[in-house]
């Protein structure tokens, strides 16, 4: 287990200060951005939201998530709206991540999360394990945290993220 990460950003996780902080997928191949989507949907249980929905630009209507094979897909191809919805049950590493807004682009898969006691060490490398099989999906992919954070915490969460993928290549 990789203890270091904890130590390292653990204030980002441990202590409920009423904010979702987000991190953001961002991919240079937007198919990434719906296979994204369905590994994510893959490994939750539910949808947090009791009307998990999209808007159809198409069909120019709001439609349930569970309507489409994959909601992501349409998104990215222009003919939907960005949406977001709330994920539960996420599962990585044997480990039950708490839930996960998911906020779907065209190019980019931003992810947002509520701080608390229920993040710990197990979990918080489950979820850094989860973002390396997103960005694993466009060779070209990158991480970054919400616009606006204090560039410290950037650059520390960073410098984590670098040495978690070059300690996990591969694995």
């Amino acid at each position: 287990m990789a203890q270091w990460l904890w130590a390292e950003l653990k204030d980002l996780f441990e202590k409920d200060d009423g904010s979702l902080p987000e991190v953001r997928v961002n991919y240079a191949d937007k198919n990434a951005v719906a296979s994204g989507y369905s590994l994510l949907r893959g490994c939750a249980s539910e949808y947090v939201n009791e009307r998990a929905y999209f808007w159809s630009k198409s069909k120019n209507e709001e439609l349930q998530l569970e309507s489409v094979p994959n909601a992501a897909a349409l998104v990215v191809a222009g003919d939907a709206s960005p949406f977001h919805v709330v994920l539960a049950g996420v599962q990585s590493q044997g480990a039950t991540i708490p839930d996960l807004g998911v906020f779907v682009f065209q190019n980019q898969l931003a992810l947002d999360y509520r701080m608390g006691s229920c993040w710990t060490p197990t979990v918080l490398e489950a979820f850094f394990r989860l973002l390396l099989e997103l960005c694993d999906l466009d060779e070209k992919s990158s991480l970054s945290l919400e616009d606006g954070v204090v560039g410290n915490v950037t650059a520390r969460f960073q410098q984590a993220w670098h040495r978690y993928v070059t300690e996990n290549a591969g694995r």
